[in-house]
């Protein structure tokens, strides 16, 4: 008896191989100084729920052991990862990946992190961008260092994200760092949104390469789908764009 195996609707298609991106990165400056001077506050602000393990977690990890006090920030409740659920599989899917987060946070954070999850509908960030503004505006401290999403990455909810995160910042005492996620996926390396005088590259040691893949990995319902006939939000082509230990930000140069 054969058995046939069923095929997977794809949830995220192939982009750009990692090796497009790699030697920019490589070859963009590090930064000048890592803000890890007398445990200043970093608050890193995630879309959705594995972003911030995406994006930011090998340099949350390293500040978190140099003593910054951190704080993640989950905007939307991640609900609409699979296209096609229905409201109930949406509402399970939203608990796994609240409770995925507090795993990947304790995976990245030595001195513990408090997590705050704002529960805007995921994909309807735009739709909230004021009030989100607003929202950050009271969450983030007077000082410290923010890392927040790239404003041009290739998602409506990370670019609403990313306009708010500098509005937010630009009213106080606040450094502001901007990650891509979706970038190296589907943006060539020199396209007109790519300023690489904004541009500098976190090169992690093993230590943080090793913590922000456990993290990626406490994310199972992204890499694993949940639902018959879906296959992963995060599969392995993705997964590659985050493995090579290089971490790209955006230093905005005017608020």
């Amino acid at each position: 008896m054969t058995h046939q195996i069923e095929a997977l609707t794809e949830v995220t298609a192939r982009g750009l191989p990692p090796s497009r991106w790699r030697p920019k990165l490589e070859a963009a400056p590090a930064p000048r100084l890592l803000p890890t001077a007398g445990g200043r506050p970093i608050t890193v602000i995630a879309p959705h729920p594995d972003d911030e393990s995406l994006g930011a977690g090998g340099l949350l990890h390293r500040l978190s052991a140099a003593g910054c006090d951190a704080t993640v920030v989950i905007v939307t409740d991640g609900g609409a990862g699979y296209p096609g659920i229905n409201p109930a599989q949406s509402r399970e899917l939203i608990r796994s990946r609240r409770r995925e987060t507090w795993a990947a946070i304790r995976e990245l954070c030595d001195r513990g992190a408090q997590p705050v999850f704002l529960d805007i509908p995921d994909g309807e960030v735009t739709a909230h961008e004021d009030e989100l503004t607003e929202q950050l505006s009271a969450l983030l401290p007077t000082d410290g260092l923010v890392l927040a999403p790239w404003p041009d990455d290739p998602h409506p909810d990370h670019q609403a994200v990313g306009r708010a995160a500098r509005l937010a910042t630009a009213r106080g005492e606040l450094e502001l760092w901007q990650y891509p996620i979706w970038m190296r996926h589907s943006i060539l390396p020199d396209s007109p949104l790519v300023d690489d005088a904004e541009l500098t590259v976190v090169c992690l040691t093993t230590a943080e390469r090793q913590a922000k893949r456990q993290a990626i990995e406490a994310h199972a319902s992204q890499l694993r789908s949940p639902f018959p006939g879906l296959g992963p939000v995060l599969p392995d082509h993705v997964l590659e764009l985050f493995a090579d230990g290089l971490e790209p930000f955006f230093i905005p140069r005017t608020p």
